[in-house]
């Protein structure tokens, strides 16, 4: 049997060289492709192509880094950044699990449920796209229809609507209650309504909104905290 730190060891060296494949095989099908039929493009068509991706996408990545990593624990971030959709599959699918399960976060039961979380939905989610890829044809006029178009549309807000009115009216946190944690939101919430709406557009920069929104949380629950507008009380599950 495994200690914790032999499996952590286990988990990150695995981890490690599923990235390196990962990433060896992002760069190496391209140009294949590329070398194939003789179409590699231009270097400023390069440039122009990816850095405006870049610019919006590399703050997005580090505040997902930033603030799913602690949530999920080693094995489960590995898994989920490998196979993408993040946000919106796998790390409501590792909470979900943690919470039904009693488990609070950054334990080592947790680490275990988060991974084995990820790895079912990752497992579900291929298994519907692979479905979804041989049906296409078939269901065409299902998926064009203005009634599927609205319901597929609106699945990332009633996704975080969800988890957002979960947060409002719970208080659990593994094994202990938290009263009062929806004021956390109050002030990055109005921070963020503000610069939005008088001084600049966030559209576009979502990611470094988050990064900014992030110690501004952190910094604003610490601060209710202190002053006993959010109490910690121990024994919330039975």
């Amino acid at each position: 049997m495994r200690t914790k730190d032999q499996y952590l060891g286990y988990v990150n060296r695995i981890g490690r060289i599923s990235f390196g494949i990962l990433f060896l095989w992002l760069f190496l099908a391209p140009i294949i492709v590329c070398a194939r039929y003789d179409i590699f493009p231009s270097l400023s068509a390069y440039l122009n192509a990816s850095i405006g991706l870049f610019l919006i996408l590399t703050p997005i990545a580090l505040s997902e880094i930033i603030s799913f990593v602690p949530l999920l624990g080693s094995g489960a971030s590995y898994l989920a950044f490998e196979t993408g959709n993040v946000s919106n599959i796998k790390l409501p699918a590792a909470m979900n699990a943690l919470k039904l399960s009693g488990v609070e976060p950054g334990t080592e039961e947790a680490e275990v449920l988060s991974m084995a979380s990820v790895a079912v939905s990752s497992i579900v989610t291929t298994a519907v796209v692979l479905l979804a890829v041989l049906l296409l044809a078939p269901l065409e006029p299902v998926f064009s229809n203005k009634l599927v178009r609205i319901a597929t549309d609106n699945v990332m807000p009633a996704l975080f609507g969800a988890l957002i009115l979960s947060f409002l009216v719970g208080s659990e946190g593994g094994s202990v209650e938290v009263k009062g944690q929806w004021k956390a939101i109050i002030a990055p919430l109005l921070l963020v309504t503000l610069v939005n709406y008088l001084v600049y557009p966030i559209k576009g920069i979502e990611g470094l909104a988050i990064l900014v929104l992030i110690p501004v949380t952190l910094l604003w629950a610490k601060f209710l905290y202190k002053k006993g507008h959010i109490r910690v009380v121990g024994g919330a599950r039975a």
